[in-house]
């Protein structure tokens, strides 16, 4: 059976799509992952068990309507500069007006339309029998290709639309237009899949849909962590590892700040790379128990962890709902690399943490909660039993035992199409 996936990103940096698109093809159905492309990767790719065929990007409208500045032009103060241009003021803002306007309609309209129409193109070419879609804006080019057939699989890997709360780009009307648009096409899709229960509630509620499945985000097992647990270097120190993306909302910076509260024999480390990335080294420079370490690949980052760390941290901040229920990669990366985890009180991670016995959860707005709970984790009378608790899970929350729910589903779109037909009709 032929399978294609639909994805936004450049499929480099996905573990959940790649997972997928492996274990579909191990079980020897065909799959073809479609992406769109940067200057340093090939338009097709061909993998062990399946292949990577990347589109075209869309035109930047930006480029097209930046103000220039004229030929041989001298920056003025702004107070000469204002008085040169006071008779124009008018024009200015209109065509700063026009700029915003062109912008916001590019972002919304042109952008994903031209993306939607180069995915289309290539799926309805490779003609699959399932169409696998990742969030939101994959979703229209899935409903396009898979049509009446719904023959349609999507992935809801976040509350995609909510994940803009808060941003200045994106006002309310944005978001309820995003959300208006998630809750028509939902209506189209033979199965929805999500990454916990906590996110597939509130799209069942929210859409009235038929309540998604879960599939945890969760890596495959690491056979090799003990050995490499063991061989870890024996200092008198405890290392608490922060390991990801540094952006806004993970709560870097009040992670930072609790290193005043930390005891004298732990040290925390950042390791990873991200927008805010100087802002945070310059917050940490005063605070000598605070490092940072250079990303790893995708591939270590779980034997990159079990080598260095004693415990990992998800701190998260609650700035929307996405985050309120986010389901972190690094939580169950930490959790195959033996570490207990120390994260944001938020449902799914208190759930995970808490309910397995694996560590501790704190305020993720409060410096001094965070640090008491990195401390608590690492003295030396309770790290032995988060780590005992932490192994006895791993298989558990691995991909070996969650693939079983992908495969399933797709076994059944499997079915002739009398049956896989009739059944489509009744989900709704």
């Amino acid at each position: 059976m032929k399978v294609c996936i639909f994805v936004t990103n450049e499929a480099t940096r996905d573990p959940r799509v790649s997972r997928h698109a492996e274990t579909l093809g191990a079980i020897g159905h065909q799959v073809l992952v479609v992406c769109p492309i940067s200057n340093s990767l090939n338009w097709t790719e061909k993998r062990e068990l399946y292949t990577i065929r990347r589109c075209k990007k869309y035109v930047s409208i930006r480029d097209l309507v930046r103000p220039r500045r004229e030929k041989g032009s001298v920056s003025p103060s702004s107070v000469t500069r204002h008085a040169e241009q006071s008779t124009k003021s008018t024009k200015s803002f209109s065509r700063s007006f026009l700029t915003s306007a062109i912008q916001t309609f590019a972002r919304f309209a042109v952008y994903p339309a031209y993306l939607t129409w180069t995915m289309w193109r290539i799926g309805k070419e490779y003609n699959a029998h399932v169409y696998l879609t990742n969030d939101l804006d994959t979703l229209l080019a899935g409903v396009l290709c898979a049509m009446a057939s719904r023959t349609l699989v999507h992935d809801a890997h976040e509350l995609w639309p909510d994940q803009f709360i808060g941003m200045e780009a994106y006002g309310p009307f944005a978001i309820a237009w995003l959300r208006m648009i998630e809750g028509l096409l939902l209506r189209r899709v033979n199965v929805i899949v999500t990454v916990n229960e906590f996110i597939a509630e509130e799209l069942h509620k929210r859409y009235r849909v038929r309540k998604p499945r879960v599939v945890l985000n969760v890596p495959a097992l690491q056979h090799y962590e003990r050995k490499r647990c063991r061989q870890r270097r024996r200092t008198s120190r405890r290392i608490a590892l922060y390991q990801g993306l540094f952006t806004y909302h993970r709560g870097l910076e009040n992670l930072i700040h609790a290193c005043r509260f930390l005891e004298h024999d732990v040290t925390l480390v950042l390791r990873g790379y991200g927008p805010n990335e100087h802002q945070l080294r310059e917050l940490a420079r005063p605070h000598k128990n605070c490092r940072f370490d250079g990303p790893v690949k995708m591939n270590e980052l779980i034997s990159a962890a079990a080598n260095t760390a004693d415990v990992g941290i998800v701190p998260y901040v609650p700035v929307n709902i996405n985050n309120y229920f986010a389901s972190p990669n690094k939580l169950f990366e930490y959790v195959q690399a033996g570490l207990p985890v120390v994260g944001s009180d938020l449902p799914f991670l208190r759930k995970i943490i808490l309910g397995n016995k694996i560590g501790y959860v704190f305020n993720p707005q409060d410096p001094r909660s965070i640090a008491e709970a990195i401390n608590a984790a690492t003295r030396d009378g309770v790290l032995p039993t988060l780590r005992n608790n932490v192994l006895k899970i791993r298989r558990q929350y691995s991909w070996s035992e969650e693939q079983k729910k992908l495969i399933k589903i797709v076994q059944e779109l499997a079915k002739p199409w009398d049956v896989r037909n009739e059944h489509s009709r009744n989900l709704y």
